[in-house]
């Protein structure tokens, strides 16, 4: 393998581990900002004559209306995919992503999986209680499950760049499959990054960026304006 290919496939698995990191954190700071949006929206909605619960009331039966009917006004998406799923959930903007029907980029997915998972086998020879033939003392053996745990977790969410660390630690050999993985991986760091801007369009993140009571405020009046067709100067 040229030199040059395998500084690329480690750039990638950098850029897929930051992005990842990246992600993580904003979705936690949208889960640390919805309880202060919330609070601020109510507030400042009361502080506006504005019955919420009425007009959740008013806005559930409207979407009913809308579902029920043969053409539907409320397109797909219109909702951040999160689990959170209080008012500042809503995304301001909405961008669409293309759906993935490409059968090479099926076919390697399914392939990255199987040789990663090939890959977490090995590792599980050397992290699994059950599978150490060694003795091993009992702080070992509970730093061994964890890791255990971790890779697991890795192999499921397809964090392979976890994988990658520990076979490193472990000196243990992976699939040598570079470019394919180069490939799946910028596949990927454009599925993170689509992700990461829609977390970053929804309100709670937009709350988060505030930094006067004034932005917080102009920030509410759109939301409410998105929401409830409702302008308030």
């Amino acid at each position: 393998m040229a030199a040059s290919e395998k500084i690329r496939w480690k750039r990638m698995v950098n850029e897929i581990r930051f992005l990842h990191n990246e992600s993580d954190l904003i979705k936690e700071t949208n889960k640390e900002s919805a309880p202060a949006f919330q609070e601020h929206y109510l507030r400042f909605a009361s502080q506006n004559g504005l019955d919420i619960p009425q007009l959740n009331k008013d806005h559930d039966q409207k979407l009913e209306k809308l579902y029920e009917s043969k053409n539907p006004k409320i397109a797909a998406g219109e909702f951040s995919d999160t689990d959170d799923m209080s008012p500042g959930a809503l995304i301001l903007y909405v961008t669409q992503e293309d759906p993935d029907t490409e059968y090479n980029e099926l076919k390697d997915d399914i392939e990255i999986y199987e040789s990663f998972k090939k890959l977490f086998k090995k590792l599980a020879m050397k992290l699994h209680p059950d599978k150490i033939n060694h003795q091993v003392t009992i702080e070992q053996g509970i730093e061994n499950l964890v890791l255990f745990k971790e890779a697991k977790n890795a192999l499921d969410e397809k964090k392979y760049f976890v994988l990658l660390d520990l076979a490193e630690k472990y000196r243990i050999t992976q699939s040598r499959n570079y470019k394919q993985q180069v490939r799946w991986m910028n596949k990927e760091a454009d599925r993170i990054n689509q992700q990461i801007r829609n977390e970053k369009y929804t309100y709670n993140y937009l709350f988060s960026e505030c930094e006067t009571e004034e932005d917080k405020d102009n920030l509410v009046r759109k939301f409410i304006s998105q929401l409830f067709a409702i302008q308030i100067q």
